[in-house]
């Protein structure tokens, strides 16, 4: 159930529990109603009226307790479990281009929405992507704080160290400015803010495997990818 309420809107987890609440207290006030009616048929009405207001206000805040207790697990959970989609992956072979190269078509997304689909000539064993990334320390996460990223490049990556040495080498830039004054400072000032768990670059790898796509995503320690069998759509 938490894996389910993990892809959730953080409004649409507060909504919920605002709905639940509101229909405990309704049926509390309800049943209260009725049964202060039977009490003071036997009972004086103003040691009554004092005695169930005062468990009435205990059972109310034992309600919001509960709820806030509930949120706040969820919140915590969810924190550490949430993961939004960058980017998918396709790679194809090719013809023309050498030993080793494969073309790799990407397709970024941006606050869930799909952008244009970018094709490269990758040469290696790997393609690998990445670029920055803003951790934050736990208690950030759970005040709804996520990470900041930046996908910056499309590489390719030989296995054995030495071919990286000494075969041909391709990378791509995916923005404009790879070296940004505004993450330079952030790697500068990450380790004075006690709020901030890390600023680096961080990279994933992975084999073509044509014929499957791949799913870049970020998450509260970087970036992080799954394969799917199939081609991206279908």
């Amino acid at each position: 159930m938490l894996d389910k309420l993990a892809n959730w809107d953080t409004w649409a987890i507060l909504l919920g529990l605002f709905v639940v609440l509101y229909m405990l207290i309704s049926l509390f006030s309800a049943a209260w109603s009725r049964s202060k009616k039977i009490i003071a048929s036997g009972a004086e009405k103003r040691p009554a009226k004092k005695g169930m207001g005062l468990f009435s206000t205990l059972f109310i805040l034992l309600l919001i307790v509960i709820v806030v207790l509930i949120f706040s697990v969820v919140r915590f959970y969810t924190s550490f479990t949430s993961h939004d989609l960058v980017a998918v992956v396709e790679c194809y072979p090719t013809n023309g281009f050498g030993p080793k190269a494969f073309e790799v078509v990407l397709t970024p997304f941006v606050n869930k929405k799909q952008q244009t689909p970018q094709s490269f000539i990758v040469r290696g064993d790997d393609w690998s992507i990445g670029g920055d990334i803003l951790e934050w320390q736990s208690y950030m996460n759970i005040l709804g704080l996520k990470s900041m990223y930046r996908l910056t490049r499309l590489q390719g990556r030989y296995v054995d160290a030495e071919d990286e040495m000494t075969q041909k080498l391709t990378a791509y830039p995916l923005v404009e400015e790879e070296e940004d004054a505004f993450w330079e400072g952030l790697y500068n000032i990450a380790v004075k803010m006690p709020f901030i768990k890390s600023a680096h670059k961080n990279f994933v790898a992975a084999h073509p495997f044509f014929g499957d796509y791949f799913e870049v995503y970020v998450t509260p320690s970087g970036y992080t990818l799954e394969r799917f069998e199939g081609h991206a759509g279908d």
